[in-house]
């Protein structure tokens, strides 16, 4: 009998859910050949990745909310959607039996849309943590507001945080009580190895040739727009000589709208524009790297021991400012916040990157392949 494993990453915002989910299914395929997974996400992006015939996933629902609806039909809508999300989870645990279920980020999925596939299951239940939530404010209240504290308190077999508590300690911030914490185990930051491309050849996809470039990227790039339309206006105002070109990375899940006034602002001032590419292969190359502040896209420049600038994402979440400011105290970024992002402000924080680069090593912080990760996991099946 095969050991099935049930993972859940919900967002369909960005990429960095789905990605690290990915790595730990590979990791608990390369472990045990006995283990099948499947991957339920809001995310198309597992579409464009093959994993052998052990693995498959299913794309729940998101909104298909129309911008002129009113306000009760949208919220009908919404209603709607994350009912048949619920139904959907209910019968995939009721029907895959899986032996373990790895909820990722919300131990009761978005909304608690996936208690009620977990009230009488079998499985083994744990809840991969990433290191940096919300405020621990927020997150007291969601969690007591859905029951999720109670159930890792009462259901949940591990915990299993993707961080170090070297860089931010995920246990102490959010306040977890005893005997939450003793289920707990740090993995370390998921992540996947560099693939070793020729820098020759990297340079020659992004058209750069030998010349210095400052990479910004921001993983899905559904939100960057506004970094990379402050890189454009910083580039001018560069000290730094012979000033780098600008490689302008929109990300996937740019808005078309977005995507095309980079492109069209990006080439008038003579630099480069990508939707996607190699992005740790381009980071190894760079003179400078400019970001913002989300999970994998921290965790790539560490794997490849750069200090990017990085402009944390400016909503009423603050992940991204929490992460960000938990690295630049230990030297791996320089912060901007987004409060204080100009061009005048930026092109300073570009030049001090530019003059004195740094070389980070943070390979203890790191848990490559995710290995660690499927090593925690598998540990709970205990067969």
């Amino acid at each position: 009998m095969p050991l099935k494993v049930l993972i859940y990453a919900q967002d369909k915002r960005g990429l960095g859910h789905v990605r690290r989910a990915m790595l730990i299914a590979q990791a608990l395929l390369d472990a045990r050949p006995d283990v099948a997974v499947l991957l339920a996400t809001k995310s198309a992006w597992p579409t464009s990745m093959h994993l052998g015939s052990r693995f498959d996933f299913i794309k729940l629902p998101a909104e298909l909310t129309l911008k002129a609806a009113a306000d009760h039909e949208r919220d009908a809508e919404r209603a709607a959607i994350r009912a048949l999300r619920r139904d959907m989870l209910r019968d995939i645990v009721f029907r895959l039996a899986p032996a373990l279920v790895l909820a990722d980020t919300e131990p009761l999925g978005k909304d608690g849309e996936l208690a009620p596939a977990l009230r009488g299951c079998g499985a083994k239940l744990v809840y991969g943590m990433r290191d940096v939530l919300d405020q621990p404010d927020a997150i007291a209240r969601r969690w007591a507001k859905d029951g999720a504290l109670a159930a890792l308190r009462d259901r949940f077999s591990r915990i299993v945080i993707y961080g170090h508590p070297e860089l931010f300690d995920s246990l102490a911030t959010y306040g977890l009580p005893d005997a939450v914490r003793a289920k707990a185990t740090y993995a370390g930051y998921v992540c996947a190895p560099p693939d070793g491309t020729d820098p020759t050849a990297t340079r020659a996809e992004l058209g750069v040739g030998d010349e210095p470039f400052v990479l910004v990227t921001g993983g899905g790039g559904v939100d960057l727009a506004p970094v990379l339309h402050a890189a454009i206006e910083a580039h001018p105002l560069l000290q730094t000589r012979p000033r780098p070109r600008l490689v302008l990375v929109t990300g996937p899940i740019m808005k078309p709208g977005d995507r095309a006034h980079v492109e069209e602002l990006g080439s008038a001032a003579g630099h480069i524009v990508r939707t996607q590419i190699d992005v740790m292969a381009a980071m190894a190359q760079s003179s400078a790297l400019l970001t913002m502040g989300g999970y994998n896209t921290l965790v790539e420049a560490m794997v490849v021991g750069r200090r990017p600038v990085v402009v944390p994402r400016a909503t009423h979440k603050r992940e991204q400012i929490i992460r960000a400011q938990a690295f630049a105290a230990r030297g791996l970024v320089q912060c901007l916040p987004p409060a204080e992002l100009t061009g005048r402000a930026l092109a300073a924080a570009l030049d001090a990157e530019l003059a004195e680069p740094a070389s980070i090593d943070a390979r203890a912080y790191l848990d490559l392949n995710g290995r660690r990760t499927a090593e925690a996991l598998l540990e709970v099946v205990g067969r």
